[in-house]
C-alpha cells in the first residue's frame, strides 16, 4: 500500500473561476443595457457554477447559461420568485384565488422532473414564475425568441409548455394592473 505522502493531489479552480466571472460580466453587461430594475427584488446575487439556480435567501446562478437570452431568463425567473412571494404577502386572498384556479384548471399535474417541480406545491407556483419570467424577458427580447428558448429547456417542461400554451389565458389570472405592481417597490419583504 502506497504512503499518503508519496501521493499528491492539487485543485485547479481556473475554469470555474473563470465561467463564474464570465456570468457575472454577461449579468452586469445585460443590467446595463436593459433597465432590469423594475424587475430585480433581491440585490444580491451569488454565483455558484456546480449549483442550480434558486431565488431564496438570495438568488444564485449557475454557469450554464452562455448567452444574452439564457442567463436574462434564468435571472428573470429567480426575481420572479421574489416578486411572487412579495405578491403573496401583500395579497394574501389573491394569492389563493390564482392558486385555486390553477388547481381548477390543471387538476392534474406532474411532480417531478422533467416535467414538473419537485411537488405539487412548487408545479403551480411555477406556472406563475414560468409564465412572468416569459413575459418580463419579452420586453428586451422577441417574445417568439424567448418562447422558443423556454420551449427548449431540460426541466420544467410540462410547465413551460402549458405556459407557452395557455397564453392568451394568463396562467396566473392577474390584470395587467396585477402585472404592472411587479414593477413596484425595492425588494421583496424580509
Amino acid at each position: 500500500m502506497a504512503d499518503r505522502d508519496d501521493f499528491l493531489v492539487t485543485f485547479d479552480f481556473g475554469s470555474v473561476q473563470r465561467s463564474a466571472e464570465r456570468v457575472r460580466d454577461l449579468l452586469f453587461r445585460l443590467r446595463a443595457e436593459f433597465d432590469l430594475a423594475p424587475f430585480e427584488y433581491c440585490r444580491k446575487v451569488r454565483i455558484a457554477p456546480l449549483e442550480i439556480p434558486y431565488s431564496h435567501p438570495e438568488i444564485t446562478l449557475g454557469t450554464w447559461a452562455n448567452d444574452e437570452l439564457s442567463l436574462l431568463a434564468s435571472y428573470l425567473h429567480e426575481q420572479m420568485h421574489w416578486y411572487v412571494t412579495w405578491y403573496w404577502q401583500v395579497r394574501t386572498e389573491q394569492w389563493y384565488d390564482i392558486f385555486a384556479d390553477l388547481r381548477r384548471r390543471y387538476a392534474r399535474v406532474p411532480t417531478s422532473g422533467p416535467e414538473g417541480a419537485p411537488d405539487e406545491h412548487s408545479t403551480y407556483l411555477h406556472l406563475v414564475v414560468n409564465w412572468l419570467e416569459i413575459d418580463v424577458t419579452s420586453r428586451f427580447f422577441d417574445r417568439e425568441q424567448v418562447v422558443a428558448h423556454a420551449a427548449t429547456l431540460p426541466y420544467y417542461r410540462w410547465i413551460y409548455r402549458t405556459v407557452i400554451e395557455d397564453w392568451r389565458r394568463p396562467a396566473t389570472g392577474m390584470s395587467a394592473e396585477d402585472l404592472r405592481l411587479a414593477g413596484v417597490g425595492e425588494e421583496a419583504p424580509p
